[in-house]
């Protein structure tokens, strides 16, 4: 419970904190008690101080990056572009957290959809993303804001360079621009061919989802690029599985096979040299391009490892992001914008994971260019 003291007759009995609880203790127990219910936002304060990260995206920012940026996102859906950080009371902040916390819970999809519809709104002016996105823009681009924004940047980064008509050499959060991008929203895809008969395996694996009528869609980040690259990369491993009959196994998927018989790694261990997040190669196991066996030997018993042998046939045709910056010593950022400009294709998976290029598409892609 809070409550304001009677104010003190001089100040220095102001500052003995001690003795005023004692002077006005009968008092503070008389004092109505209001019961009042957390919001989800302060309910995930809470839970983060008590509990520790979760594993959504939301949990991967630090906790002060999570909570301030909830606050501004939702001080910009509340007040509109021409707000101001600045002369908001504490009851303000705790509404406009509510507010951007029910955008930025579930993603970085959410959060792109959010910046999507500010330039519907009415009067809104969706030729120039800073005065659009007014206070959001102005607090990412503070030079005060260390590397550990830097997720909530590269979202907002990608939706600039995708949907507004950025001159080449522009700088958005430090990354140039290529002068490739469009002016218009990306247009949603359908599934046809061979996306379409592998529908069901698209929703588990985040690609697609079920909408009101029944009916599969892709998800709004999915392009046909990615669906592209999604029968590319079923065929590769479905082939990779054939070839492999006959000979030792080199399957791609969660086996019983005695981890003892052949080199493992943990799944932190296989993340360090991909270069890539522990939720990624996570992904990778469940969905057959890495071999995860169970162990009940030398790691924690019942713990998921990776075989050395599916690592290594893995690295052979893949090269993540972090991988390819450090061989060619560029920042990530305007790597990833280059590659994506080259429009060359990543392993299909969610934007909340790491990305993944075809090794071959890299090797012909002069990357090491200035």
């Amino acid at each position: 419970m809070l409550v304001c003291l009677p104010a003190e007759k001089f100040y220095k009995d102001a500052r003995d904190f001690a003795a005023q609880l004692r002077k006005h203790h009968v008092w503070i127990l008389d004092q109505p008690v209001i019961q009042t219910n957390p919001s989800p936002f302060e309910a995930y304060i809470t839970n983060r101080i008590l509990s520790g990260r979760g594993d959504r995206w939301i949990d991967r920012l630090e906790l002060n990056v999570a909570s301030r940026a909830c606050e501004v996102l939702g001080l910009r859906i509340a007040k509109g572009p021409d707000a101001v950080l600045a002369g908001h009371s504490e009851s303000g902040w705790m509404t406009f957290g509510a507010l951007g916390y029910d955008i930025l819970k579930d993603g970085p999809v959410a959060l792109t959809d959010c910046l999507a519809a500010m330039a519907h709104e009415d009067g809104a002016d969706g030729r120039f993303f800073g005065r659009l996105f007014g206070p959001w823009m102005a607090w990412l681009k503070s030079r005060s804001l260390g590397d550990e924004f830097e997720p909530l940047r590269d979202v907002v980064r990608r939706h600039v360079f995708d949907n507004f008509s950025v001159r080449k050499g522009v700088l958005v959060f430090g990354v140039s621009s290529e002068g490739v991008a469009s002016s218009n929203p990306q247009k949603s895809v359908s599934l046809k061919g061979f996306a379409k008969r592998n529908a069901e395996d698209l929703i588990y694996r985040g690609l697609a989802k079920r909408d009101a009528g029944g009916g599969i869609a892709p998800m709004n980040f999915a392009t046909q690029q990615m669906l592209d690259a999604y029968e590319r990369e079923k065929k590769y491993f479905r082939n990779a599985k054939r070839s492999s009959e006959g000979r030792k196994p080199r399957t791609f998927a969660v086996g019983d096979t005695d981890p003892s018989r052949e080199g493992c790694l943990s799944i932190g261990d296989a993340a360090g040299q991909l270069r890539v997040t522990v939720k990624t190669v996570a992904y990778l196991i469940r969905h057959g391009m890495l071999r995860g066996v169970e162990t009940s030997e030398q790691y924690r018993r019942g713990a998921t490892v990776v075989t050395i042998d599916s690592l290594a046939h893995f690295q052979e045709s893949f090269i993540s992001l972090g991988q390819l910056a450090e061989l060619v010593q560029r920042p990530q950022g305007a790597l990833s914008m280059k590659l994506r400009n080259a429009k060359l294709a990543m392993l299909a998976m969610p934007h909340d994971l790491s990305r993944i290029y075809w090794r071959e598409d890299v090797d012909a892609y002069p990357t090491t260019e200035k």
